[in-house]
């Protein structure tokens, strides 16, 4: 992972892989923001649906730029920032695949995962989010789960809208405002690329039960106190129920 400079070289590149939007979350001044590219089906309809995507307050919307417009006035000085990108993540996905496969052996016995909790299944949508190729999702539950094609759809949709990348000071900042107690991880907690949602806050009743559990590698709870220390980068759902 790294972050380089935007450029009509990095654009171009982005285009080439697929990518046709950028994103970012702190774009007050476009020519000093940080973005994150993502891969769409239809810009226009992806477009659309973020304008009339619901109300709700915790939902900060992103500055959404398609490339291509990017493209036509990059030369401008309007557009600068870094981008945020993964290099090789194909290869890194068939990685952690076989790294998850020796504690969860689910390629050897698939039967006995079903969709709720199949590592394998939370490592590819964990992926696609993070670089937009939903299609590589949407195949896989084609392929074992059918029935959940069309709710996952749209819930992949609605989040690679919402989904935040943020610094250490940024996240903290966002489980302060939010009151947030307790936060889940999608693949195992210590890896940077794990997607966080938010469990808990404090005006729930519920207490959780937070074990410190390393050999699990899915589903992990922490505190965000504990969680700061962990990482340099948080992936986070910012859609507190």
């Amino acid at each position: 992972m790294r972050f380089t400079s935007l450029s009509r070289p990095l654009l171009l590149d982005l285009k080439c892989r697929g990518y046709n939007l950028l994103t970012s979350y702190n774009s007050l001044d476009l020519s000093n923001s940080t973005w994150q590219p993502l891969r769409v089906h239809n810009v226009h309809e992806y477009l659309l649906q973020m304008n009339f995507n619901g109300s709700n307050t915790y939902l900060k919307k992103p500055t959404i730029l398609v490339i291509d417009q990017v493209l036509k006035h990059i030369d401008d000085n309007k557009f600068g920032g870094e981008v945020f990108v993964e290099d090789d993540h194909s290869q890194r996905l068939q990685q952690k695949c076989r790294l998850y496969d020796l504690r969860y052996h689910f390629t050897a016995n698939p039967e006995i995962y079903d969709f709720s909790f199949d590592p394998q299944r939370l490592l590819i949508r964990n992926h696609a989010l993070r670089t937009g190729d939903h299609d590589i999702y949407f195949k896989y539950l084609a392929m074992y789960y059918q029935e959940h094609v069309t709710y996952e759809r749209r819930d992949i949709e609605e989040l690679t809208g919402t989904l935040m990348c943020l610094d250490a000071n940024q996240a903290e900042k966002w489980f302060k405002k939010h009151h947030v107690t307790v936060m889940e991880s999608d693949i195992w907690i210590c890896d940077e690329d794990a997607i966080l949602k938010v469990l808990a806050v404090k005006e729930h009743d519920h207490h959780w039960g937070i074990l410190d559990d390393t050999e699990e590698m899915i589903y992990n709870l922490i505190n965000p106190q504990e969680l700061v220390l962990l990482r340099d980068i948080f992936w986070i759902d910012p859609r507190i129920i």
